[in-house]
């Protein structure tokens, strides 16, 4: 009988071995070989993956494989093998991905085709674009703006694809990095299979070849579809660009053929007047709501402050927070609509200047002077102002996710009825914002067309032949003037003004773009510390200036030989006269670069107690809690001792001291010390705020009250003054009393009445 079961045993381990190697031949890439080994070593190559019919066929193979795969159980594959249930599970997953990226590679390919011939549609059409009008000349503002609307959205599809360009091109470095790091992993998996050979361990090496064989495959393919969307993308661009291109076409065909309509003007300043004064109306009406709603808030503020059951609380912190965001709606809405009304009436006088500007009788060239300067000073001045409403924005949308998920967790009644009411409160608040920024960008925008057709208007001013040759001669001459020569080399008074005037934008750009990318840094990028920003900033300047300074010099021919006499003079300089300069500029950098403090950190030195405002290459400027800027050199925090409060978090400690009379319950004031610090806004609550018993004193009975307070919202000193005010409040009302230091003093009679009769 047990021969007999081994016999079995032996039949069907033999059998799963026959079925788990057709298994995995199946799910290795084929190409005819008989053996196992060349089986798996082989993949698709390179140049058939562009190929739909043979995609297709390796796409109808890895299913196949799959279903092989599926029709073992996991758990025998992994015994076989000699690997986990979670490998045999990572290939299943690997190959389904490998099946999909076939799929997705045959879809870009089928695209190609279709853009291919948009391509060349767009390109034979070029020429017509003007024939697609369906209007004809003369052409209204009404029209042409709406086609620069359209002019506009095409200008930022060719941007949004230019950025998918650009990152794709990413995506296919980071995929040829996998693909070689895959191709190492294929070599050393078959370089261990040949040094297994004949071991127990070879069919794990199998397992492992065929592993990262199906994974140097997938990266394969990964890498040919990201060339492949590569390829699409660049044919939308240019298509695109073309539909761009015949687009600024009939633009310039409409502007050429515009002409004063003065139905559409008054349709337009009318459009704007009924909408200022529906603006008007609104502002009207919010005002006496506002009213109502600071009534509201203020009596729901006293409520709350009198409240003292826990029903009564809770429905108190209801109304005030129902009053509270009310209140914010309407003096947002209330202030916006008043600016509003202001831009609308900015937008009236745009859209009559812009009519102006195409009547017979024209705009004299002053007043186009004059309208070009004012409205170049327009422009651009909401970019500000729109960003901090971005930001706004953005709050708001975090408070509405965290009112959403305080309704989605309520379970009480009216609590929830009150949520529901802030959360549309909300929507709009976020409605009127999203208003007003559509209306100052619209404003903005066409501030920016009212400008270009100024300067065009300016463009096409005529101005004599003769008065422009003789000026043209004359200016000419002044500018060729010689100013000095040595040896191969001269300098002209227009190569010198060149000179001097693009180093002095050099030195004036420098300061602002290396502004400018601080801030970019500090708006785009929340992991970059702002101390390595600053240090960004002052390494770009200092590179910018030297740029600028050679740039001058190539322009006016100076070379660099003329200053090689000047570098011994510098280094004495250094050595005497600059000592002190060259050591605190080094001490900048190593502060920015080692970081001891970073910006906004507060600081003690020298009985000092500041925040870091700025860190200068040669000094630091702190400012105090009284409001003094202090200009520290950035040496002395390299050779003395600093101290740093918010060096690793802006948690510090505060303490409160506070002496009670004889005979008050100690834990009574340890209740109401532990309830004041808990109670404070400012205080949190990890560390946990603890008080001592510090002593007997001499009229009182001491306790010290310790408390953690985060810095970027208040100081200890602060959170100490507020606590003293209530426990100044609890006190008298708990009927405890604070000592004032008192002595008795007891007099001891020295001699007596005869005694002191005598002396005298």
């Amino acid at each position: 009988m047990r021969f007999k079961g081994f016999l079995v045993f032996l039949a069907v381990l033999l059998l799963s071995g026959f079925m788990m190697s057709s298994l995995w031949a199946q799910d290795a890439p084929p190409q005819g070989s008989k053996q196992e080994e060349e089986v798996v070593s082989q993949d698709p190559p390179a140049e058939n993956l562009f190929d739909r019919e043979a995609n297709e066929r390796r796409i109808e193979e890895l299913n196949l494989a799959l279903e092989r795969l599926a029709s073992v159980p996991i758990a025998e594959s992994a015994a076989i093998y000699g690997i986990t249930e979670a490998d045999v599970e990572s290939r299943i997953t690997a190959l389904s991905s490998l099946q999909n990226f076939y799929r997705r590679l045959n879809v870009a390919i089928e695209k190609t085709s279709g853009f291919v011939e948009e391509e060349k549609k767009r390109q034979s059409e070029k020429e017509q674009a003007v024939l697609t009008l369906e209007e004809k000349p003369p052409f209204n503002l009404s029209y042409y703006d709406g086609y620069l609307q359209r002019v506009e959205d095409l200008v930022s599809r060719v941007s949004e694809l230019r950025d998918s360009m650009a990152r794709e091109q990413k995506a296919i470095v980071s995929a040829q990095g996998q693909l070689e790091e895959a191709g190492r992993s294929v070599r050393l998996a078959r370089s261990e299979l040949d040094s297994a050979k004949g071991t127990d361990s070879e069919q794990n090496k199998e397992w492992m070849l065929r592993r990262a064989l199906v994974r140097e495959e997938l990266w394969k393919v990964t890498l040919a579809y990201l060339r492949r969307s590569l390829e699409n993308i660049r044919i939308q661009t240019s298509i695109a660009t073309l539909r761009l291109d015949m687009a600024e076409d009939i633009r310039r065909y409409i502007n050429d053929n515009l002409a004063f309509d003065q139905k559409d003007l008054n349709e337009g300043l009318a459009r704007y007047s009924s909408r200022e004064e529906d603006l008007t109306k609104r502002i009207a009406s919010l005002a006496g709501e506002a009213e109502k709603a600071e009534k509201a808030y203020a009596d729901s503020h006293a409520n709350l402050t009198v409240a003292t059951s826990d029903k009564a609380q809770k429905a108190a912190q209801r109304a005030f927070s129902e009053a509270e965001i009310s209140r914010e709606y309407l003096h947002l809405a209330t202030s916006q609509s008043q600016e509003m009304v202001g831009m609308l009436g900015e937008m009236r006088e745009i859209w009559s200047f812009r009519y102006s500007l195409l009547r017979e009788e024209g705009v004299s060239t002053d007043v186009l002077m004059k309208a070009r300067d004012d409205v170049r000073a327009r422009v651009g001045r909401f970019e500000n102002v729109l960003l901090s409403q971005q930001r706004y924005q953005s709050t708001l949308h975090r408070r509405g996710l965290a009112l959403d998920k305080a309704i989605e967790e309520e379970k009480g009644k009216e609590e929830l009825a009150s949520l529901k009411k802030r959360r549309k409160t909300l929507d709009d608040i976020m409605s009127q914002n999203m208003n007003y920024m559509a209306v100052a960008m619209t404003l903005d925008s066409m501030n920016k067309r009212l400008l270009e057709e100024i300067r065009r208007r300016i463009t096409s001013v005529n101005v004599a032949e003769k008065v422009t040759t003789l000026w043209k001669t004359r200016t000419t001459e002044i500018l060729n003037i010689e100013l000095w020569h040595s040896g191969d080399y001269a300098v002209r008074l227009k190569e010198f003004i060149l000179a001097l005037f693009i180093l002095s934008l050099g030195l004036i750009a420098s300061k602002r773009l290396a502004r400018f990318i601080r801030k970019w840094f500090l708006l785009h990028s929340k992991k970059v510390e702002i101390t390595a920003v600053y240090a960004v900033e002052r390494l770009l300047y200092y590179f910018l200036i030297v740029a600028s300074f050679l740039i001058s010099l190539k322009i006016v021919n100076v070379p660099l030989t003329a200053f090689a006499f000047l570098g011994g003079a510098v280094a004495i300089g250094i050595g005497f006269g600059a000592q002190n300069l060259f050591n605190n500029l080094i001490s900048g950098f190593i502060l920015m670069v080692q970081q001891p403090f970073k910006i906004n950190d507060v600081v003690e030195f020298d009985g000092v107690t500041a925040t870091v405002m700025e860190i200068d290459s040669r000094s630091t400027r702190v400012k105090t809690f009284d409001n003094y800027d202090v200009l520290v050199p950035n040496s002395y925090f390299l050779e003395n001792k600093i101290t740093n409060w918010t060096l690793s978090d802006k948690i510090i400690r505060g303490k409160l001291e506070i002496g009670v009379s004889y005979g008050t319950p100690a834990q009574q004031v340890e209740k109401i010390l532990l309830r004041l610090a808990n109670e404070h806004e400012f205080v949190i609550p990890h560390p946990e705020p603890f008080v001592l018993f510090s002593g007997y004193g001499s009229s009182s009975m001491d306790f010290t009250l310790y408390f953690w307070v985060d810095t970027r919202k208040a100081f200890p000193s602060r959170v100490g003054s507020d606590m003293r005010y209530r426990i100044q409040e609890i006190f008298e009302r708990e009927g405890i009393e604070i000592p004032f230091p008192q002595m008795d003093v007891y007099l001891k009679k020295l001699a007596s009445q005869e005694n002191i009769q005598l002396q005298e």
